[in-house]
């Protein structure tokens, strides 16, 4: 990057900064009329971003075409206006649209490129809800919703975001839309259990995956669960970016923030999924699983939390044949546990590996000098699984290490500012399949609204 144009992301940073510590209105309620109450508000997103080595060295590469151009830094926007009701007969909605553009250069592998942005419904949601879930319910309490939603299960490990933001949709960073395009989904809350029954249609950059299942899951009593997740994609559009997925059966067995009480203080996390299946594109053999630890200092000034994670993905080690063996993380998503989970590594996991084909180590340290401020270090390790990487062959299987330090800071209600500062040391595996050898870095800013 020349000194100008250093200078010139400066002084964005700067105008950031100081745009933070804006006030911001609260979200309006009112009763439009007799038993229906209207809520509306607004979400906003502001990021930047630049990078020096990109791609160790490479600079922005395109995902399609491959073509290199330079270390991108890039700005986006994204504003979502939102209206929702309910009614004392227990029916439920809500619409959003959201606006979303990126600017300058564009990310790293040209996800999305300056200029691109749209305008879209984000979600479009009906319900009815039987009523309110207490530990002590005397009858299942059941809500039904159609429409564009979102889902979560679990922290995210496999369904969290059905939209990929994917070029025309502009502000790939920021990742504004999450909702599936069409769904319908059923949930049940009886004392201690909770399930979902969904079909769930995934937008074309995910290759309009359509799938249906089901998730039951044991809540704990200090806040944690344990899940099972089954799940059969029936039907996608021809592979584009995700490689097989239709025919795809999963299952998955998890375990979220268990605790005992010899050792409270100590949260346990874990996952294992199978995929398997047949349909038209091909067999699927593939697995994943992970296990973490993290431990609360409870008692020592800033509360630290100290967590270690393992975590493996299959991969391929004959891609041209016609079985799938590397894993798919499908529709994983960031927002349920923040930093590092799961995109593992700003760099690496933001930008070149995604749950797939790798191995890895990763420790956090996480804490707050303040109620308000979180400061965290993320350090990471990874590896190939199969000795290739997206389909080039490497000798090695180190793909590089990685260290990450973050600060996430709640202005007020309404605004909060995350900065993030990333470096990756490229492995012998990185070398040899991506073409350059350069620490890759990285900075980015985020400022988020609700008003």
């Amino acid at each position: 990057m020349t000194p100008s144009r250093a200078a010139c992301w400066q002084w964005r940073f700067a105008l950031l900064a100081t745009f933070a510590a804006s006030p911001c209105h609260a979200e309006v309620q009112v009763e439009a009329f007799p038993g229906v109450t209207v809520n509306a508000g607004l979400r906003a997103g502001f990021a930047a971003v630049t990078m020096f080595n990109a791609n160790l060295g490479r600079g922005r590469v395109d995902f399609l075409t491959g073509k290199p151009d330079g270390d991108p830094s890039w700005a986006e926007l994204q504003l979502t206006p939102w209206l929702g009701f309910t009614t004392t007969s227990k029916v439920y909605g809500n619409l959003s649209v959201v606006g979303a553009t990126t600017f300058f250069d564009g990310d790293p592998a040209a996800f999305a490129r300056g200029g691109d942005g749209s305008v879209d419904f984000e979600t479009a949601q009906l319900g009815w809800r039987s009523g309110a879930a207490t530990e002590d319910m005397e009858r299942p309490v059941i809500d039904f919703s159609f429409g564009r939603q979102t889902l979560d299960i679990g922290d995210g490990f496999l369904i969290d975001d059905g939209n990929f933001d994917l070029r025309q949709d502009g502000a790939t960073w920021l990742v504004p839309r999450q909702a599936f395009e069409g769904t319908a989904v059923a949930r049940i809350d009886y004392r201690a259990l909770h399930a979902d029954l969904f079909y769930l249609e995934s937008d074309p950059d995910n290759d309009s995956a359509t799938l249906a299942g089901g998730n039951l899951e044991y809540q704990f009593t200090r806040g944690g669960h344990v899940g099972l997740l089954y799940a059969n994609i029936f039907d996608t559009a021809t592979p584009r970016l995700f490689g097989v997925r239709e025919g795809m059966d999963v299952l998955s067995v998890r375990v979220n923030d268990l605790r005992f009480d010899v050792l409270p203080q100590l949260a346990w996390w874990g996952e294992a999924t199978r995929e398997s299946g047949e349909g038209r594109f091909g067999r699927i053999d593939a697995s994943a699983w992970y296990g973490e630890a993290i431990y609360h200092f409870g008692h020592l000034p800033w509360q630290p939390r100290l967590s270690y994670r393992y975590a493996w993905f299959s991969g391929d080690a004959n891609p041209g044949d016609n079985v799938r063996r590397d894993f798919d993380p499908l529709f994983y998503g960031f927002d349920k546990r923040g930093w590092g989970t799961w995109f593992q590594g700003e760099a690496a996991g933001g930008w070149l590996l995604f749950n797939n084909n790798q191995r890895n180590h990763l420790v956090h340290l996480a804490a707050n000098p303040l109620p308000q401020i979180t400061v965290g270090v993320i350090g990471g390790s990874f590896f190939l699984v199969e000795r290739n990487f997206r389909g080039t062959p490497v000798n090695g299987d180190h793909f590089g290490d990685e260290f990450n330090l973050y600060t996430d800071w709640v202005i007020n209600s309404t605004t909060s500012l995350s900065v993030g500062y990333a470096v990756l040391f490229a492995g012998e595996a990185a070398i040899q399949g991506i073409g350059d050898d350069e620490d890759f870095h990285l900075l980015e800013m985020a400022l988020s609204f609700s008003f």
